[in-house]
């Protein structure tokens, strides 16, 4: 059974090329980590996956149903399976209802039981993502950073989604904070939630995700299990975002590479090459047919 499917997405706006053929499938219990600098297309491909933008080509499904090209009355019974979770929960969180309402709301949307059962539901919630229930009668500005995105957490899973979309969930928080979210991602995950993990964080991707996306100019630059890619970092564009990691810089000096892309390329040409200090004129021509790394020349 595959949960969410990609399939040759690609989004072209104003002449420009957003993404290109993004292909890969979720299956039950995955966690899939979608990663690259800022600008390589990450959160332009989340909201493709929420249904929040349309692909120009390719197709988006969901329990092997269409999902892209669909009307939003046609989403809405299918939205509680794909929910998210936002990178600042203050602009996400509704700042003129208290918690209690916060997490009830879903239900409501979605005509989910009684005034009383909506409460339980909400109580357990907040307890299951270790949010005081003393606080669930305050608004968000009463709350720390770390507690605004427990409780968005707690809504995006009132609604018992399969899969749970996070948008750089750990960047808003101090370092021990985010720990403490990670933790709970992590037991998530234990309890069989797919969730796609869209973040900068590669020390917290490896400890998270199972498989791997890395973009780049809005194209796959390497993609597949997360242990060996991360593990052994063949990939040039992988190994320069590993080493950009600040607290990595301690041991090491980090290769300095140039962060623009300066050129499009032919078609097939791979769009790194101005950037990597492994480049061919092989680079600009041929594409490379190992789907994994997608590089002729990986680090050995």
């Amino acid at each position: 059974m595959t949960l969410l499917s990609l399939d040759s997405v690609a989004l072209h706006r104003s002449g420009q090329r957003h993404l290109r053929g993004i292909s890969f499938d979720v299956k039950p219990g995955e966690t899939w980590g979608i990663v690259g600098e800022s600008g390589a297309g990450k959160t332009t491909l989340m909201n493709i996956i929420l249904g929040l933008l349309e692909p120009s080509e390719g197709r988006v499904r969901l329990n092997d149903a269409p999902w892209s090209g669909l009307s939003e009355k046609a989403r809405k019974p299918r939205r509680p399976s794909i929910q998210a979770l936002f990178q600042d929960p203050m602009t996400s969180l509704p700042p003129h209802m208290t918690g209690w309402q916060i997490l009830e709301e879903p239900l409501q949307i979605h005509d989910r039981g009684d005034a009383k059962a909506r409460r339980e539901a909400a109580a357990f919630m907040a307890a299951r993502v270790k949010f005081p229930a003393s606080a669930l009668d305050q608004k968000p500005k009463a709350w720390s950073g770390g507690l605004a995105q427990r409780l968005a957490l707690a809504r995006s899973l009132m609604l018992r989604p399969q899969i749970l979309v996070l948008d750089e969930p750990l960047s808003a928080l101090d370092p021990t904070l985010a720990g403490h979210m990670l933790e709970l991602l992590l037991e998530l995950k234990a309890e069989g939630m797919a969730m796609l993990f869209v973040s900068h964080d590669l020390v917290a991707v490896k400890r998270l995700c199972d498989q791997l996306v890395v973009l780049y100019g809005g194209e796959i630059m390497a993609r597949g299990a997360a242990g060996p890619l991360l593990g052994e970092l063949r990939h040039p564009y992988l190994r320069g975002l590993w080493e950009a990691v600040p607290h990595l810089a301690l041991y090491f000096q980090p290769r300095r590479w140039g962060m623009e892309r300066t050129r499009d390329l032919a078609p097939g040409g791979c769009l790194l090459m101005d950037r990597c200090p492994k480049a061919s004129a092989l680079c600009a021509t041929a594409p490379a047919l190992n789907l994994a790394e997608r590089c002729h020349h990986p680090f050995e």
